[in-house]
């Protein structure tokens, strides 16, 4: 059974006619009505509003944490550019936008590369503690080749030296200079990546490994970008200005 419900018109016009129930004096009727109506609206926008604003917060705490890296998908870049420790999204593989990687180069220029080049360093690696896992360092320079002796650092035929005094110092020098520098880098290696020197990115990628290269003689008519063809994928290497690039390659 359906029961038809009196339309507004209507409810006013009973309240109007002094209704049983309803005072005869006090607000008018159809103000009341009118009155009513614009507070639902006003409900309804609120409503509305909230909704938007937990949108826009959880999207701004997405775009936060930078490009999110998808698996059978790739990188997904966030709006509203990227942090600092952000990996790179752009290209396939992916590369850092052109003026971040002139302004690293040029910071690993002036503060990391002296420092390297002065200590005759071949090998470094700062790899911090995590998931129980104590810290692990690596330092290889002209005063010979030292690491961490912890069983999860070290094998027992590792020739490696535990750290002196001297070592320790050099190890803080390199670290100092690449916390002055900005870039984040975690580890460094003359000779064992292709010619030069490279400044390993530290990152939490599974999928690819991102360095800067530093190839002294690199010739003036360099090709912008090289392409090969690897057992895994494809090693990107860009040209970014003088003896650098920048190398993407894929994680093994």
């Amino acid at each position: 059974m359906s029961v038809q419900l009196p339309d507004d018109d209507d409810v006013v016009a009973r309240l109007r006619a002094d209704a049983p129930g309803c005072p005869k004096t006090g607000p008018d009727a159809g103000r009341t009505l009118a009155a009513a109506r614009r507070a639902l609206r006003r409900g309804r926008r609120r409503r509305a509003l909230a909704g938007v604003a937990t949108v826009v917060l959880a999207f701004a705490g997405l775009t936060a944490v930078g490009p999110i890296e998808l698996p059978g998908i790739g990188t997904l870049a966030m709006p509203f550019g990227y942090g600092a420790d952000a990996p790179p999204d752009q290209g396939d593989p992916p590369v850092y936008p052109r003026e971040r990687m002139l302004h690293d180069i040029a910071a690993l220029e002036l503060q990391v590369l002296p420092v390297t080049e002065h200590l005759g360093l071949t090998s470094y690696l700062d790899e911090p503690a995590a998931w129980g896992r104590p810290a692990c360092r690596v330092l290889t320079w002209s005063h010979g080749a030292f690491r961490d002796r912890d069983a999860d650092c070290a094998n027992p035929d590792d020739p490696e030296l535990p750290f002196d005094s001297a070592s320790e110092a050099a190890f803080a020098q390199v670290s100092d200079a690449i916390e002055t520098s900005g870039v984040d880098v975690d580890r460094i290696d003359n000779g064992r990546w292709g010619p030069g020197t490279s400044f390993h990115l530290r990152d939490d990628s599974w999928r690819w490994n991102w360095y800067y290269s530093y190839v002294p003689g690199t010739p003036p008519d360099a090709p912008a970008e090289e392409r090969t063809q690897t057992g895994l994928g494809v090693r990107r290497q860009v040209h970014v200005s003088g003896d650098w690039w920048f190398v993407v390659e894929p994680d093994d």
